[in-house]
């Protein structure tokens, strides 16, 4: 009887694995009003071995809540689209961090446009500004998604925040809690990550509870590939939501 020789399988030059086998990285994305706590949660990855450490690319200038709680936690400022693009091709070709949080994606977002109407106006300085064109807002939703996805596929967790935004719709009356971005980038974005979580606060007798949807409803987007987490999470943080979805 001879030996079973175990050789490693390619297909089109791509390594083949096992599900079992993949690194176990976390992607998600966190989205909710101002002051759920969104940034506070991201940066406790910093507090989680496999996950530290963190690198936190501030689009938004509101780090000033992880100062005294997660000094630990490395923090960019980035102001334009360019920023984020040099931040980008730095962190991809090191191994200096396993997290890396984007805060937040509706601010990215505007970035972009802002980039492309910049450059629109200055080559026809009649345009306004302001007014973006559906070519505009159709290569803004690319660049939205290549970004999103480039970030994504790195070896390392990620961890992207977004406002959220409600959509109403008129013949039912009926209200969706979603990400706050334009078009069919909040659904497409959403596909594109394992976890997406909507981050919200109670007041039950008098104390202030922050809870955590990861399972879509009628009125809120939210899902969680990895089928573990429970529906609503109670004062989530990243240790727990790592081990869980490890199961560390």
């Amino acid at each position: 009887m001879t030996a079973e020789v175990l050789t490693n399988k390619t297909l089109g030059g791509l390594a083949v694995l096992p599900a079992s086998e993949r690194p176990q990285v976390v992607n998600m994305l966190v989205y909710g009003d101002p002051g759920v706590g969104k940034t506070v949660l991201a940066g406790s990855a910093s507090e989680v071995e496999a996950m530290s450490p963190v690198l936190f690319i501030d689009v938004e200038g509101g780090t000033m809540s992880l100062r005294n709680r997660f000094p630990d936690v490395e923090v960019v400022r980035v102001s334009s689209w360019s920023d984020m693009t040099s931040v980008y091709n730095d962190v991809a070709s090191s191994d200096s961090y396993k997290t890396i949080v984007l805060d937040s994606l509706t601010e990215i977002q505007k970035f972009s446009m802002y980039n492309i109407m910049r450059d629109l106006v200055a080559g026809d300085p009649d345009r306004d500004p302001d007014v973006p064109g559906i070519r505009e807002w159709g290569k803004n939703s690319e660049q939205v998604r290549r970004f999103v996805r480039a970030f994504r596929d790195l070896p390392v967790n990620t961890i992207f925040t977004a406002l959220s935004a409600t959509d109403k719709d008129q013949k039912t009356g009926a209200t969706l809690s979603r990400p706050y971005l334009s078009g069919k980038l909040a659904s497409e974005v959403a596909g594109f990550l394992d976890i997406v979580c909507y981050m919200y606060v109670r007041v039950v007798e008098g104390d202030v509870r922050r809870l955590m949807l990861t399972s879509g409803t009628e009125s809120c987007v939210a899902k969680d590939r990895s089928d573990s987490l429970p529906p609503v999470l109670e004062e989530p943080d990243m240790k727990t939501i790592h081990n869980i979805v490890t199961g560390a």
